[in-house]
């Protein structure tokens, strides 16, 4: 009866009106639709003086520095959960890494670790370790520690510190120190 009084009241007001039923399985589906969460993220980080973009998608992420020593540091990781339980977990991950320096371009496997774990029910603590040594050829290492805060559902503050070491026989390419950053969860 609501539906008549309003479609006659919109055919009075403007001339035309229209009205449909939608069955309550329609009205359930449209409802899960408009729950749908996206496994996206992005975040911004200053790394040693440098800004750092972390673009993550599921399983996968794309790492990008661009550093004041003037190389570009890209990582591209796709990780794997081996447990969690309660906010504590840990994963493994395989990544492909590269620089960009002195129009030169080095690439190198890794393959890592990723520890978290949550302290209070806003606040995690996580260490990750990733490298490959390359033989004669040099090295990859990359070592993470850092506490994240998530004042909100999808947005998380974090800090720490990461060292980035690339060895290759043409030099060497070190990154170290604090950072801080945001990151949303799209």
């Amino acid at each position: 009866m609501k539906k008549f009084f309003a479609a006659a009241s919109l055919l009075l007001l403007t001339g035309n009106a229209a009205a449909q039923e939608i069955s309550p399985e329609v009205d359930r589906g449209i409802e899960s639709i408009k729950q749908t969460k996206f496994d996206f993220s992005a975040e911004a980080r200053t790394f040693d003086s440098s800004p750092e973009f972390i673009l993550k998608y599921k399983n996968f992420s794309l790492d990008y520095i661009r550093s004041r020593n003037d190389f570009n540091f890209l990582k591209l990781k796709a990780d794997r959960e081996i447990f969690s339980l309660m906010g504590t977990g840990l994963e493994w991950s395989v990544a492909l890494n590269s620089i960009d320096a002195r129009n030169n371009f080095y690439l190198s496997p890794s393959i890592g670790i990723n520890f978290y774990m949550r302290i209070r029910p806003r606040l995690d603590i996580y260490a990750q370790i990733s490298g490959l040594p390359l033989g004669g050829h040099g090295h990859f290492e990359d070592y993470e520690y850092g506490i994240k805060y998530f004042p909100q559902k999808n947005f998380s503050i974090s800090a720490g510190w990461r060292r980035t070491d690339f060895k290759v026989r043409h030099g060497s390419f070190i990154s170290s120190g604090l950072f801080a950053g945001v990151r949303y969860d799209f």
